[in-house]
């Protein structure tokens, strides 16, 4: 939709350009009709992308593929932490980076995810290398995007803006010469400002694809093996569980003789002297009472 928009801007600036030039260096109407001359039309947009491919051989870049390379694997490992460290000494060696890294503990033992960016060149000595410091490969999956086609239009575009870009400047520098009116100094300036946030656009776009290009992507998730439970715990000592057990068999009658002394000597004996009072009224109520039906009987 702004490609279409882009070259009608484009061709009318030419225009504008072209027409400058003819009225102040051409003949009068009718110098023109006696030669029979007339101006040649301007080019259309579509004659100037292919002009601008062909000046920069940009069509001979297609042949020159570009291809993004990643690759994700599931490994398995006997140690998490060394193979994070044969890792990062990997990609030390290849000249690469650790663009993300995150670890976390699955029933007591360490599990990872790991992201590293090699050059393009290295991708299958990586892949190749990752794949030797597991002890199996649960799963691979590697995958290729090719982007020439998308970097060979993107140059074009940064051709072309740069193009209506400098035909703006002229415009906005013959304007200002010719000292026009503001409005139409600023429409272009405004025209100038847009096309040249299309081109930072166009370019951090083709930076962005260059360094997925140049750089592979490797994730790679790190499981360890699980420990095999064995029969026997280790550090099983049966005589010391059976001193273990005495030992406690005898503090358990220790304390039941401790209760035991402490019941008789010292618990009874309070008990008996605080329950004295009542058991002395009690006896002396039955006495009483016991007197007194005899009493009554006689």
């Amino acid at each position: 939709m702004r490609k279409p928009i882009l070259f009608a801007l484009i061709v009318t600036l030419s225009t504008l350009l072209v027409g400058c030039g003819m009225a102040a260096s051409a003949p009068p109407p009718s110098d023109l009709e006696a030669t029979g001359e007339m101006p040649l039309p301007a080019p259309a947009p579509e004659m100037l992308q292919e002009e601008v491919m062909a000046s920069t051989g940009m069509q001979d870049r297609v042949s020159e593929r570009m291809i993004v390379r990643t690759a994700n694997l599931s490994l398995t490992v006997e140690d998490t932490e060394q193979t994070l460290e044969a890792i990062e000494d990997l990609v030390t060696e290849l000249e690469g980076y650790i663009s993300q890294s995150q670890t976390w503990r699955v029933n007591e033992q360490l599990a990872a995810t790991i992201t590293l960016r090699v050059p393009a060149q290295s991708f299958e000595e990586a892949r190749g290398r990752l794949k030797d410091l597991a002890t199996e490969v649960e799963s691979e999956n590697v995958s290729g995007q090719d982007v020439t086609e998308e970097y060979v239009n993107l140059e074009a575009r940064l051709r072309t803006s740069e193009v209506a870009e400098t035909e703006l400047l002229e415009l906005l520098a013959s304007a200002q010469e010719t000292h026009q009116d503001a409005e139409s100094i600023l429409a272009i300036y405004h025209q100038l400002t847009a096309i040249r946030g299309e081109i930072e656009q166009i370019r951090g776009r083709m930076q962005y694809l260059d360094d997925a290009v140049s750089l592979a992507s490797l994730t790679v998730s790190l499981t360890p093996e699980e420990e095999e439970e064995p029969v026997v715990e280790p550090g099983w000592d049966p005589l010391r569980q059976a001193r273990d057990a005495l030992r406690t068999l005898v503090n358990a009658l220790k304390f039941l003789t401790d209760l035991l002394i402490w019941v008789v000597l010292f618990i009874l004996p309070i008990v008996a002297i605080l329950a004295s009072p009542f058991v002395l009224s009690g006896l002396g109520w039955f006495w009483w009472r016991r007197r007194r039906r005899r009493s009554k009987e006689s």
